[in-house]
């Protein structure tokens, strides 16, 4: 981290992930919804605090962020587009230095995550609850949004090339077939980025449709990086589970039962039960080991199937 970077660092108590994530969430929603004019001078400096203390809950506690940050996703409350870029970027962070990825690298990757969507992110909210088809100016901003954003950041004095190409090219393809520039892409941290993007959008619902299952996604993701970047693809299954913390199964007990740390093995995370195979809520939640004989993961469950309401501080609490 560079001698600026670190001046705009400053010590402060630390939150709480149920507290942090959600006070990032604001402050990343204001920089992405501002202009030049508004921000002021130092946007790089303002991404870097949020980056850090990003990074410090990630290196504290990976799980509890992890669990926090799927649950926000599928809260339509909040925002889309900051949930989204902090999920895409805390992803990133998890899997980058298994791929050698670190230092500037790791630090402009986790920029890019940032702030990837910033050409989009009024945009990206209402489309979270549109459910009319996309009209021709909207595809033409999402289209657009890559380039568009790369240009706002330099309007808004970020100079990393690393940062602004990523941000550039996060919808580019090996195969040419991405967009805006149908750009022939071989780079590890532009796969990683496209593929936390892709993740992260493939598991966010809609008001228009349902999120797709977490290992549904993953193995998806697996499947179309094999012939290019198979080793990332693996290191991503490794990292992120079957069932990330914060997503919601059915177990073989028939208890509605939610992910709370990822296990040994990508389908074996411990979760706590919240409902009884009737549906009934448990009081107080069960903590349940998927890898326990009768305990496993039967299947994924939409939020929508989930009537119990669940604090998340207090289910953190719990272990």
């Amino acid at each position: 981290m560079s001698t600026t970077d670190s001046e705009v660092i400053q010590t402060q108590p630390r939150l709480e992930p149920t507290d942090l994530w959600p006070a990032l969430h604001r402050r990343l929603n204001k920089l992405s919804e501002n202009s030049p004019n508004t921000i002021g001078s130092d946007f790089t400096g303002h991404i870097t605090k949020i980056e850090h203390e990003a990074v410090q809950s990630l290196d504290d506690r990976p799980d509890d962020s992890l669990f926090v940050l799927v649950q926000m996703l599928h809260d339509l409350r909040y925002g889309y587009s900051a949930s989204h870029a902090l999920l895409s970027a805390l992803t990133c962070r998890l899997i980058a230095p298994l791929a050698n990825i670190t230092d500037q690298q790791l630090d402009a990757l986790t920029r890019a995550a940032l702030t990837m969507n910033i050409g989009m992110s009024a945009l990206q909210d209402r489309l979270a609850h549109q459910t009319q088809p996309l009209d021709i100016d909207q595809r033409a901003q999402i289209e657009l949004h890559p380039t568009e954003g790369a240009s706002r950041l330099r309007r808004l004095g970020v100079d990393d090339e690393t940062w602004l190409s990523l941000v550039e090219d996060h919808h580019e393809t090996p195969d040419g077939r991405g967009y805006p520039n149908r750009k022939l892409v071989h780079d590890p941290l532009q796969h990683l980025l496209r593929m936390s993007d892709l993740f992260v959008a493939r598991i966010s619902p809609r008001k228009s449709r349902r999120a797709l299952a977490p290992n549904v996604a993953v193995r998806n993701l697996y499947l179309e990086m094999r012939d290019y970047a198979g080793e990332l693809g693996a290191i991503f299954a490794k990292q992120i589970g079957m069932y990330p913390p914060g997503a919601y199964v059915r177990l073989q007990s028939g208890e509605t039962a939610v992910v709370i740390r990822r296990g040994e093995r990508v389908n074996g995370p411990l979760t706590v039960a919240i409902a009884d195979p009737l549906g009934i809520p448990l009081s107080p939640p069960q903590v349940r080991d998927t890898q326990l004989p009768g305990l496993g993961v039967k299947r994924h469950m939409d939020p929508e199937e989930v009537r119990v309401r669940i604090d998340l501080a207090r289910l953190l609490e719990r272990l």
